[in-house]
Order: C-alpha cells, then sequence, then structure tokens
C-alpha cells in the first residue's frame, strides 16, 4: 500500500504537540506547518487571549472555516508534520497521532509554560492561578469538543480516530518524537495496521522538559 508522506499531530492541552512537530520534522527533515500558528496571529491581530477565541469563535465560524481551509489544502502535500486539533479528520490518509496526558500534569505545564514563554503569555493571563488555568484548561476543551461536534459531528479529543497514541505524562519530549519516528516508519511499510499505544510505566520517568 502506498502510504501518504504526511503526519498530523493532535492532542490534549499542555501534551507537547508543537515540540514533538518540531522534533519530528527535523528527524525526518519535513516541513512543519501549525495551524496554532494561525490561531495565535488572530489572537494578536485582535488582541484577545486564547479563551475569548474559543467563545467567539462557537459563534463566528469563519474563524475555523479559515483555519480549516488551509488544512484541506494540505492533502496533496508530501513530507510534512502538521500539528492540528482537526488535522486528522481533514486528511485521514495520514499518519495519525494523539498525544494524551493526565489533565492534572497539563495544567501544571501550561501554568509553568505561561510564567516563563513570552508566546503563551500573550494569549493567557500572566498572573494567572494554577486553579484557574485548570479551569480554562477545562473550558477550552469543552468548548472546542462542542463546537466541533456542532460543526463537523467529531470530537477532536476521541482516541479512537488515531493510529498511534502516546500518553507523554512520563515520556520525555525527545521519546514521544522517537516513538512517533519509529512507528510511522513502520506504518510506512505496512499494508495494515492496528493502533498503537504508548507509555512509560509507572515508576519510571523521563525527565519532562516542555
Amino acid at each position: 500500500m502506498q502510504r501518504q508522506h504526511i503526519i498530523t499531530i493532535s492532542g490534549k492541552p499542555g501534551s507537547g504537540k508543537s515540540s514533538t512537530a518540531d522534533q519530528v520534522a527535523e528527524l525526518l527533515s519535513y516541513t512543519r506547518f501549525s495551524s496554532g500558528d494561525m490561531v495565535r496571529k488572530v489572537i494578536k491581530q485582535r488582541k484577545m487571549t486564547l479563551l475569548q477565541f474559543n467563545k467567539r469563535a462557537v459563534d463566528d465560524h469563519k474563524l475555523d472555516h479559515n483555519i480549516d481551509e488551509e488544512l484541506r489544502q494540505l492533502r496533496d502535500s508530501s513530507d510534512i508534520v502538521i500539528d492540528s486539533r482537526l488535522g486528522f479528520y481533514w486528511i485521514p490518509e495520514s499518519f495519525k497521532v494523539y498525544l494524551d496526558l493526565n489533565m492534572d500534569v497539563a495544567s501544571a505545564r501550561i501554568f509553568s509554560d505561561i510564567q516563563e514563554n513570552e508566546k503563551r503569555s500573550t494569549e493567557n493571563s500572566l498572573s494567572a492561578s494554577l486553579a484557574t488555568v485548570a479551569h480554562d484548561v477545562k473550558a477550552r476543551m469543552e468548548n472546542e469538543r462542542a463546537r466541533y461536534q456542532a460543526l463537523y459531528g467529531v470530537d477532536p479529543y476521541n482516541s479512537s480516530h488515531f493510529d498511534l497514541v502516546i500518553n507523554t505524562s512520563r515520556h520525555s519530549p525527545q521519546t514521544v518524537a522517537l516513538t512517533v519516528y519509529d512507528h510511522y516508519k513502520k506504518w510506512l511499510q505496512s499494508d495494515t495496521w492496528e493502533k498503537v499505544y504508548s507509555e512509560v510505566p509507572l515508576g519510571y520517568s523521563h525527565k519532562n522538559q516542555y
């Protein structure tokens, strides 16, 4: 079977989608595309927070449609890694990766990143507490789940859509990227594929540096 040389990476907030896409693209010498970069551009232009963007997108579907059209145009591309919530949906023939993690870990990662990352700080409040971040992450996921189910009838957080699911809670960014790389290479050579679930066993931890 001739496989499409496209990897789509989705997953929960804080799971490491961007860093994973960067490293996988570097390992494969592929081009990197991120719908998150487009969202951040809109946020900056409109002087909005990410939470405000998500709330407005509930009624203003043009925001989603513009980004989704960019994704659809990538179906005929090759040698590309796409970090996008709905990349798996618009490019179903891609190698579809979902990054999962415990939501307490997700909130802690995002909270830490807000304090250190200037790009994140423009999307969120620098004075946000961990409890506020946890609330916002939950609200964001509920918003996106409802929004995409209404628009397309798809739940972006349903891991059954994907070829490879990685729990990144105890993985390092490097081992996540290598896991994607190794299984993608196997997928390219396969005629059939059964979904793979990968996690670091309890009691063993890589140093996380998201």
